[in-house]
């Protein structure tokens, strides 16, 4: 009986820590959905770049650049992580810009997401 009572604990303890752990493995991206979301990503700056250029209201701007922002999130790859970060900054300053109606700072900052973003995908698709 006191050797049941030791393992109960140990038991649930385990139990605990694979719960857990099951979201962090059930998250890998495979190569096509990174890809995926690499050329999406593109595709959604691309078209916030255009709605700038083309002189839509700022309101227009900041959701079509907070679908990029959404979509960027799914770029699950640990050597481009960093480069992801640095892209998602620029399109979060784009996001303020347009929310607050500089659309010419915004337009600045989609441009350089853009081109890393570019550069991310091109890394990529050479390496997989």
């Amino acid at each position: 009986m006191t050797s049941f009572k030791n393992f109960l604990p140990f038991a649930i303890a385990i139990t605990f820590i694979n719960a857990l752990s099951f979201p962090v493995a059930a998250a890998t991206f495979s190569h096509e959905e990174v890809r995926a979301a690499l050329e999406s990503t593109i595709s959604k700056v691309k078209a916030s770049i255009s709605a700038v250029e083309s002189g839509a209201d700022k309101e227009t701007v900041a959701e079509l650049v907070s679908d990029a922002k959404q979509q960027q999130k799914d770029i699950e790859n640990n050597d481009l992580e960093v480069k992801r970060q640095h892209a998602g900054k620029r399109l979060n300053t784009a996001w303020k810009a347009a929310r607050g109606g500089d659309l010419q700072l915004a337009g600045e900052s989609l441009k350089e997401a853009l081109s890393r973003y570019e550069e991310m995908h091109s890394i990529y698709v050479s390496s997989h």
